[in-house]
């Protein structure tokens, strides 16, 4: 484990403030490297159930209406640093969500085209994805957070920026409640990204 003290740019609204903080253990970070932080400056919520009406203010991974994916884009600003040392994908558990017992695999793909939040409506609108890819198990017994390392995603989109359309999460259908964690469209916190360089 690295001890550092952390530098970080955190969005909001999808810009980069700077600020510091206080030192934190953190792993597997590399000692000596900047943290920048940034909030979605697109979203979209997809479910194989049917239509949605916008985005909604909480999203299910594994629950009994089937597949579901959230696509996410950032700002770029990172890309300055060139390829990131590391970086993770953070959702933060929906705090009213119902418990479920059984966890479920979520996994990040790379986005393979440009896409619109706005022209995404049902399960047949997905744009394609495309390797590399990372996975996380997601628990809500009890609500946790979802992190997902997605450093190979980032190192990728760092030497080819034209292919850089984002990043989509997504997870098959279960039998039970499944995991929920909040968009960040009603209060609850937004999706973020936690990029590490030098």
């Amino acid at each position: 484990m690295a001890r550092v003290l952390i530098f970080g740019l955190v969005a909001l609204s999808g810009a980069f403030t700077l600020v510091g903080c206080a030192p934190r253990t953190l792993a597997p970070i590399p000692a000596a490297s900047e943290r920048w932080v940034a909030t979605p400056t697109s979203l979209a919520v997809l479910s194989q159930s049917g239509e949605l009406d916008g985005v909604p203010g909480a999203l299910t991974f594994g629950g009994a209406s089937g597949r579901s994916a959230l696509y996410l884009q950032f700002p770029n600003e990172w890309r300055q640093r060139g390829a990131p040392l590391a970086a993770f994908l953070a959702l933060e558990p929906r705090e009213d969500a119902a418990n479920d017992a059984e966890s479920v695999r979520v996994e990040a793909w790379r986005v393979r085209a440009p896409w619109r939040a706005s022209a995404l409506h049902t399960w047949s609108d997905k744009p394609e994805l495309a390797p590399p890819y990372a996975r996380s198990v997601a628990s809500s017994s009890p609500p946790k957070q979802l992190r997902i390392d997605v450093t190979e995603l980032l190192r990728f989109a760092a030497k080819n920026p034209e292919l850089d359309h984002g990043v989509a999460l997504i997870a098959s259908g279960g039998a039970g409640a499944g995991v929920t964690f909040a968009t960040g469209m009603d209060g609850g916190a937004a999706p973020r990204l936690e990029v590490y360089a030098r």
